[in-house]
This record gives structure tokens, sequence and C-alpha cells, in this order.
């Protein structure tokens, strides 16, 4: 496959993501490499081996080369479920472009360095990400069976590497991710060139009132979590948390609506400025529609939201959900449907 022709991404990007320093991007969004002698060795794929003048080899699948990007690539296709090669090629090439790492000399110990902070980042440094699991069965069965989300657009998300499942959770005594027992799912938010900024964790436990929630060390909140949207929308809803905001689509998407109406994006709780930032990436975007919950916090944040962003010429309206937020909404939307299909089976075929 001749992949420097795709259309999908510039020759500046192609070039750059060549000569990307593969181990340094790798360890840089969160896969612990080994130092061994001239040469890093993965820990979960523990056949893979990166020589220091770029060649590598993944032993247990017969693969080697001397390219970042085809590496990365059979990375995405193995750990993060991309469906064919063309598109997580693409993928490569615009997260390798878009993240180069530092260098390998210097970054023996960033695997055990606390990751830096949002403010203490450059620009150029993606978010260390703990690692994938390898699947995504536990987090599929909580988000669809206990939070009723529709499995197609938790599995679009998994596959542009919006959500992930994962066992690791950041020791803070360690200075570095440690593998648990417990299986959290991630939501991964994303800059404009496709570098990880921000994201946080979501127990799937569902045995307490209170699953474990956290965000990712380092994190940049500013960057919202978004759910893909057909391309030209001017509107953009708002939530308070990445459920809700899938929630809602799948609630238009049981309704026959095209739940790709509009941008989608999760604000983290109730705070501006992810959507702040997101305005200033999507100069198309005219209309805002605050889906904050519907208690004392999310009436009186969305109506400050509407007096800030009217102010700035935006059209804003309100979607308050039916009950405290759209996961609530759904979830009794999808027991007025089994309640429906039960009243309509005819029972008395069964005597």
């Amino acid at each position: 496959m001749s992949i420097a022709k795709t259309e999908y991404y510039t020759a500046e990007e192609y070039e750059a993501a060549k000569s990307a320093d593969i181990a340094a991007f790798l360890m840089s969004i969160g896969c612990e490499l080994t130092r061994v002698g001239c040469c890093w060795k993965g820990k979960r794929h523990d056949s893979l081996v990166i020589r220091d003048d770029g060649r590598w080899y993944w032993n247990s699948r017969g693969l080697h080369g001397h390219s970042p990007i085809e590496l990365y690539k059979q990375i995405l296709l193995s750990d993060y479920g991309y469906p064919d090669e063309i598109t997580a090629a693409i993928a490569a090439v615009k997260a390798l472009a878009g993240g180069r790492g530092i260098s390998a000399e210097s970054s023996a110990s960033f695997v055990s360095a606390a990751p830096r902070s949002a403010r203490e980042r450059t620009e150029t440094e993606s978010l260390p990400l703990p690692a994938t699991h390898k699947n995504n069965n536990r987090v599929m069965a909580y988000l669809c069976k206990t939070r009723g989300l529709d499995p197609d657009i938790v599995r679009g998300l998994m596959k542009s590497g919006k959500l992930y499942e994962t066992v690791q959770r950041w020791d803070k005594g360690a200075g570095r991710y440690v593998d648990g027992v417990y299986h959290n799912a991630v939501f991964v938010a994303y800059d404009s060139r496709g570098r990880p900024r921000n994201a946080f964790l979501r127990g799937t436990i569902s045995t307490t009132d209170k699953p474990f929630k956290s965000d990712v060390q380092g994190s940049d909140k500013s960057y919202p979590f978004t759910v893909p949207e057909l391309p030209g929308s001017n509107t953009v809803f708002c939530f308070e948390s990445a459920v809700d905001a899938i929630s809602h689509a799948g609630i238009y998407k049981r309704g026959d609506a095209d739940w790709r109406d509009g941008h989608r994006i999760s604000l983290g709780g109730t705070s501006f400025q992810g959507l702040d930032r997101f305005l200033s990436e999507h100069p198309d975007v005219t209309n805002i529609v605050s889906c904050l919950d519907s208690d004392e916090t999310g009436e009186r944040r969305s109506r400050k939201l509407a007096d800030e962003y009217s102010a700035k010429g935006y059209v804003v309206e309100r979607e308050a959900p039916i009950h405290k937020d759209f996961n609530e909404d759904l979830l009794d939307y999808l027991q007025e449907e089994q309640e429906e299909t039960e009243d309509e089976f005819d029972y008395e075929s069964l005597l």
C-alpha cells in the first residue's frame, strides 16, 4: 500500500511523520517502553523491539521495518480497533506529524516521571495516557448495557481513539501508571492536530452510587470531549459529561433523527472554558444549545451561558433533560420501549 499518495494529509505532514522518533512518540502517548541496551522493548507487547536507529521488530506478529508510520499503523489496528489499513495509516500520519516527541536519548526516564501539568507542557507535547487493555469488552458492556448507550456510536468512538478500556491507574507514590484489577473507560479529547490533550477515567463497576471518576494526570480541561458530527454543522450542544453527550445522540438516533446534526461536546462540568476553545476553533458555529443538567446548578449556568454568549452574537437555546440528565432520559426512554413491546406481545399465543 502506497500511503504516501493518500489525499487525507499534506506532503509536509507525511514528511514529518516519516522522520518521527517512534519510541519517543509512543512513550509520549502513554505506551510503556523499557530500555534494554541500544533498544527499547515494549511492556504490553513484549516482543516489540525498537532500535535506536529506528528499525523495529514485532516478533510475535512477524513484522519488521524502519517506518514509524507502519509501526504505529499496526498498533492502531491491534490495540485501538481501527477497521482497515487505510484509516489506520491516515490516523498514524496525522498523529506522528502532530506529536513527534522528545528524543529517545533524553527520554530514558520519561515513563517513570510524572506527567507535567497542562500549563507546563508545550503546545507540541501530547498528554501521556494510560495503556490500552487487550480489549474493550468491559467498557462496551457497561456503557451499552448499564448506561444504555448506542453500540454503534460507542464503537465509532473507540475506532477513532476517543474511547477505550484500561486497567491502569496513576500511582502517585511510584510516579507512573501501574496495572490494576479495575477496568475503567478512558474518554480522550484531542487538539486540532490530533494530539490527546484531555482525558478522564470512569469506572465500570456499578455496585456503588459513586463510581470511580478521575482526570488523567496533566489534562487540559479547556479541550472538550467531542462526539462526531456532520461536516459544516453550525450548532454545538453542550453537556456536563461525555456519557450525557453520547446519550443525547442515542436518543436522536432512536427517534429516527440524524444524530450527527450538530457538534456535541462535554464540558467536564459547568465551566465554559471548553466551549470557548471549541468556538475559537469552529468559526462556522453560530448556534449554542445548553444541555446542562436539570438541577439548580445546571439551570443557573445555562442562564449564565445564554447571557454571555448571546452578547457575543450567538443564538443560544436551552434543551433541558426531562430527568436530571440525558442519560437518565435515555434509560427511561429504553424502559418505556421495553414495556410497550411487552404490552404488544400476544401472550395468548403461548397457551
